[in-house]
């Protein structure tokens, strides 16, 4: 299957998606004319247990890797400058391809790794995870993480290519693979009613790895993200749908320094507190937003909070980058598969949703 994003003035990408294309990965670069050298950026989990995989569908080419510390602390102004002194050691240049091997943190790492040295080389999305498979691998959005706040220093760097291979999936610890839901989740809630029907009655099959239906939710999330995009490159408009979840989300991940939730948990979380502020608004369906909880429960993407406070998330919450003055923009739904970015949320209502999700038991 394949998809083409058209978002980009001066070009398009294609999204190449298919069940074991990794053995064909060499073919594909070379008919777009990605002949390298390849500099592989992956973490140390993917390249203990994917890299071998990866070098024969690479065998005869030029390629070399360097590998960093997994997690979200690895996107980080650190890494960053060793990725640079990488390419320059190994003499990278002009005709040089950087493969981003991984899963969100990789990808948005060696994306701005990429779009940054020598004013920008060829950058190709290999993700690894269902996070980066289904959403973050798409779009052009490339980061790394302030001190205060996520994804301050960044850019919109588009790749060349992504190849997304659902069997890489395959070696997901399952607390991985359930944080990755809960970014999928999201675009049942704001675009696709048919999806979001599909994971409450298969969300167990999902997280069985079960081909036919995770082969579905991917297939529906990818156009999903590219119609978006399409749209709305530079997120003045639309594509500020893609956040429903993270305002608090991501105040839950700085709050606890990005340590202890991966990014599809913070998400799980900050979904249902935007869900509490859209039922307590009269905006939403109840027997809808049941749906979503009982989802998110079953997906195993609640990881727990343990001794966070409500001041420690408000306190992150004022250093969110997509505030509009004082005020803090939400994303909640109106109806499932229908979003409204709402920019006159209340601290009473905030206070009163991270207490909710603080207190939340399942």
């Amino acid at each position: 299957m394949e998809f083409t994003c058209k978002a980009f003035s001066d070009r398009s990408y294609k999204v190449h998606f298919e069940w074991g294309i990794l053995h064909r990965l060499r073919g594909i670069l070379e008919s777009e004319k990605l002949t390298g050298p390849y500099f592989i950026i992956t973490d140390k989990n993917v390249y203990k247990h994917q890299h071998r995989r990866l070098d024969e569908a690479l065998k005869g080419s030029n390629f070399q890797y360097h590998v960093v510390p997994p997690g979200e602390t690895s996107k980080s102004l650190k890494e960053w400058s060793r990725i640079q002194d990488f390419l320059l050691k190994k003499e990278a240049d002009r005709r040089s391809v950087v493969i981003a091997f991984g899963g969100g943190v990789v990808g948005d790492l060696a994306g701005f790794g990429a779009s940054t040295y020598m004013r920008g080389l060829d950058l190709v999305q290999l993700p690894t995870t269902l996070l980066s498979q289904s959403d973050s691998s798409i779009g052009a959005k490339v980061a790394i993480n302030h001190p205060n706040t996520k994804n301050l220093i960044g850019s919109f760097y588009q790749p060349k290519l992504v190849i997304t291979d659902p069997s890489l999936l395959q070696s997901l610890p399952p607390r991985e693979f359930s944080a990755g839901l809960g970014e999928a989740i999201k675009y049942g809630v704001i675009s696709d009613p048919d999806l979001f029907e599909m994971l409450h009655r298969n969300i167990e099959n999902v997280l069985s790895f079960q081909r036919e239906h995770l082969t579905s939710l991917l297939s529906r999330c990818i156009p999903i993200k590219i119609r978006v995009v399409e749209e709305d490159e530079r997120e003045t408009g639309l594509r500020k749908i893609l956040n429903f979840g993270h305002t608090i989300g991501h105040a839950l991940e700085q709050a606890t320094g990005y340590k202890l939730l991966r990014h599809g948990e913070a998400v799980a979380w900050g979904m249902l507190a935007a869900g509490y502020i859209a039922i307590h608004r009269n905006m939403w369906n109840p027997e809808e937003s049941e749906k979503l909880k009982s989802i998110v429960v079953r997906s195993g993407a609640l990881y727990p909070l343990g001794t966070l406070k409500n001041k420690d998330i408000i306190k992150a919450l004022k250093h969110d980058k997509k505030k509009t003055g004082k005020s803090l923009n939400f994303v909640l739904p109106e109806r499932t598969g229908k979003v409204t970015i709402v920019k006159d949320i209340s601290q009473e209502e905030v206070r009163a949703a991270v207490d909710y999700i603080l207190q939340f038991r399942h």
